[in-house]
Order: structure tokens, then sequence, then C-alpha cells
């Protein structure tokens, strides 16, 4: 019995069927254009920029050892552990264009604390993690020098507010121009703060202490 022929359009559909599927195969295998290495690092380098700046850098030479003291924001909640590797992102950032032989790395949650205790703690990078030991090595030398920890594990829910930095800064100001012997200064400075931010003097007081326990603690 004769075969009826099949109708053309089933034999176009299969000669579409195998063009296509080896087609398929080379667009999937084929190697996709890699992202240019110039794009990558800056991408890392935002990144970097969004977790931690370093604020101020300050070369300290004495009898004849250079050491460096670098004040560093930490943008976000960042716990002891997140803290240290900063610590070590902050030495590669540095050490090609400071040549030390001992690091101080003071952390703030903020630019408004630098010059007063660091609420984050602090980081020594030195021969056995010590700062007193700078004059051990050279100028430089990093490989024989190791990190000292003394950070804090910070309750972030007790962080100020942007406003109440604004109001502390504002009181630490006025205060570090007080004679220090005037036992009243520190009143004084608070009922002017007051004042100016139209507070309660009670307010301004508890913003005071509350900074005072958020860097001690």
């Amino acid at each position: 019995m004769k075969k009826k022929r099949k109708a053309n359009w089933v034999y176009q559909l299969r000669r579409l069927a195998v063009f296509l599927v080896p087609l398929g195969f080379a667009v999937w295998f084929w190697p996709q254009e890699s992202t240019p290495t110039t794009q990558v690092k800056s991408e890392q380098a935002s990144i970097s920029e969004e977790i931690y700046t370093i604020e101020e850098r300050t070369p300290i030479e004495e009898d004849g050892v250079t050491r460096y003291e670098y004040d560093v924001v930490v943008h976000g909640d960042r716990s002891t552990d997140e803290l240290q590797s900063i610590s070590h992102d902050v030495i590669d950032d540095v050490q090609q264009s400071d040549q030390f032989q001992a690091a101080l790395l003071r952390f703030y949650d903020d630019a408004a604390y630098i010059g007063t205790e660091p609420p984050l703690g602090e980081a020594v990078f030195a021969p056995e993690g010590d700062y007193a030991l700078a004059d051990w090595v050279k100028p430089g030398q990093i490989d024989d020098m190791i990190f000292g920890w003394q950070l804090r594990e910070k309750e972030w829910t007790t962080k100020l507010t942007d406003k109440e930095i604004q109001i502390w800064r504002s009181w630490q100001d006025q205060y570090t121009e007080q004679n220090p012997d005037d036992p009243d200064a520190k009143a004084k400075v608070t009922r002017v703060i007051a004042t100016e931010y139209e507070l309660d003097p009670k307010v301004v007081q508890q913003i005071v202490l509350k900074q005072h326990v958020w860097a001690a603690l």
C-alpha cells in the first residue's frame, strides 16, 4: 500500500528544527563577554567607600620612629568581627602611600566624634600588635606586624540620632572653650544649648549623658 506524502509544512518544520537546535547550543555555550577589570575595581572601591571612610591620617615622628594614626568612620551597624575585617582593608588602602612602623586605627560611627573617645574602639597594627614596639621594624616592614584589638561590640539601638549628635557636638564645642576650673561650666553650656535648640535643659543633659555612655560601652 502506498504511503501518503506528508504536507510540505511538515518537512519545512523538520528542517527548521534541525537548524535551530545546534544554533541554540552554540548560543548557550558561547563565551560571555567578561566585565572589564577596571569596572570591577571601580565597583569594589564604591562598596569599600560605603563601608568606611578614612577621615583623617596623622603621621607622628618621634625618636626616629614613624607612626601613623587614622580616624576611620564606619558606615552601618558593624560587629567587632566586621571591624577587624575593615582594619585589614584600611591597612591595605594606606600601605602603598604611608611608610610606618606602627599604625593606630580609631573607629567612629560618626565624624562628629573625631577628637574624642572612639565609640567603636581601636586597632593597633605593629610588631606583636604593640604600638610601643614600633622601633623593632623598619618603615613599611608590614610583614612583621600584626593587629592588636581593643574593639567594642555595640548595642546599636542605643546609638544617638543625627539630631542628638548635632546637639551634643554643639555642646562639646562650647564646653571646650570654657574655663576648666569653673565648676559651673557644664551647667552654663547646657543652658546656652537648650536656648539655642529650644529644648528643656534636662533634655540636653540627657543627650550629653547618652553620648558618654555610648562612647564608653
